[in-house]
């Protein structure tokens, strides 16, 4: 890279639309860059309304920082719940867990429609899928089927299958875990009677026998309605294999897997159960899970951010939460940064390591809670509470 590029009136180009690249280009922008997103996707992509948590700290820097509206719609979290069946119980479940759980629960879709706001129109190109990539020690060419456009940099935040990643580090490859999370959202207005205290309050956390489930309400889109907002991990038969980084959007859920599915309800406590079976199918999807940990942020004047650096498993609810800290770590490092060559390897230094931990903490996670994980049936409070302080494992803060 040539040493005198500078930052402020650069020209950078951001692969990938999501909250990720929405983020980097805000942040961007604040930096002094002149910004071009390019999203595949034909449409707005705030239908995507499935269940996000936030640290407390992290959105009040994001509302200081100026990237999303103080106002934008929460569900404010103050504990969580954990239950196992227990038909020996009047209601059929038992709490094994019960402690304070701080953070704020959110629409995927309501938080990329703030972030998306504050990127212009003009600098937003929907239906721009990224062919390929030439780069070189002074600059990037980005090629699309409209042509080939120079910058000074690339930001890559194409997501969990992005191709971006592999030109900064081909070594870092996604890795199927071997389970996968069904995920589902409703109305409110779907449940049966009052909502309950559990879901009011916070986070309900369901043990399985081979997994666990999690509900908790996120703001629908349409200002003052709320929606459920549920997962369950668990693995699937071993014939159903997905290998190469893919996932089953709404409406394209197998009837294999569906009723995989319907079948663990008989590990659910009966009132958990009928939450998940109010669900409307089409409102179903399926995330195989998978992780890969990251040799490098920056090859050239080639970044990644988000979920296209390092993979998380959900347990550590890091995908957004993981973009977001690198968009705010991306724009320090240019505001106190000369040259680009400076800014990259000061954002490189200050993520990577983070992201490669949150992968070996969700690989813990996933290993404690899904691939090896305790009878729960025979769970008391204190023998919970022993499992999960244990020096090999504690329990993840924001798990989606």
């Amino acid at each position: 890279m040539t040493a005198l590029t500078t930052i402020e009136g650069s020209r950078v180009g951001i692969v990938g639309g999501s909250i990720g690249g929405c983020a980097a280009a805000i942040a961007l922008r604040r930096a002094g860059c002149e910004v071009t997103v390019y999203e595949r996707s034909a449409s707005d992509l705030e239908d995507r309304g499935f269940g996000i948590a936030i640290p407390v700290p992290l959105r009040e820097e994001l509302v200081s920082a100026g990237y999303i509206d103080a106002d934008m719609p929460v569900h404010n979290c103050a504990e969580r719940i954990c239950f196992v069946r227990d038909p020996a119980e009047p209601t059929g479940q038992r709490k094994i867990c019960h402690h304070p759980f701080q953070a704020v629960l959110n629409n995927w879709g309501v938080l990329w429609r703030n972030l998306r706001a504050r990127v212009p129109d003009e600098i937003y190109r929907n239906s721009s899928a990224v062919r390929d990539l030439a780069d070189d020690t002074d600059g990037v060419t980005v090629v699309t089927d409209e042509g080939r456009e120079r910058y000074d940099v690339v930001v890559g935040a194409d997501g969990y299958r992005a191709t971006t990643r592999a030109r900064v580090d081909p070594a870092a490859v996604p890795t199927y875990a071997d389970y996968v999370l069904w995920r589902g959202t409703f109305p409110e207005s779907l449940l049966d009677g009052r909502t309950p205290r559990e879901l009011e309050q916070g986070l309900v956390w369901i043990g399985l026998p081979r997994g666990h489930g999690v509900c908790y309400l996120i703001p629908d889109p349409a200002p003052g309605r709320r929606r459920v907002n549920w997962g369950v991990y668990g693995s699937v038969p071993p014939r159903i294999r997905f290998d190469s980084p893919t996932s089953l959007p709404p409406g394209r859920v197998t009837d294999e897997l569906f009723d995989v599915l319907s079948r663990s309800m008989d590990d659910f406590p009966p009132y958990w159960a009928e939450v998940i079976r109010r669900t409307p199918r089409p409102a179903m999807s399926v995330q195989p899970v998978y992780d890969s940990t990251i040799g490098t942020y920056t090859a050239g004047r080639l970044m990644v951010i988000g979920d296209a650096a390092t993979i998380t498993r959900p347990h550590t609810g890091a995908g957004a939460t993981k973009a977001l800290q690198d968009a705010l770590a991306l724009e320090q490092a240019c505001h106190h940064s000369e040259t680009w060559q400076q800014a990259l390897a000061t954002y490189d230094r200050a993520r990577r390591p983070v992201g490669n931990d949150l992968v070996e903490l969700g690989r813990r996670l996933g290993r404690a809670q899904v691939e090896h994980p305790p009878t729960w049936a025979r769970m008391t409070p204190d023998l919970f509470r022993e499992w999960m302080y244990a020096g090999t494992f504690t329990i993840a803060p924001y798990e989606s």
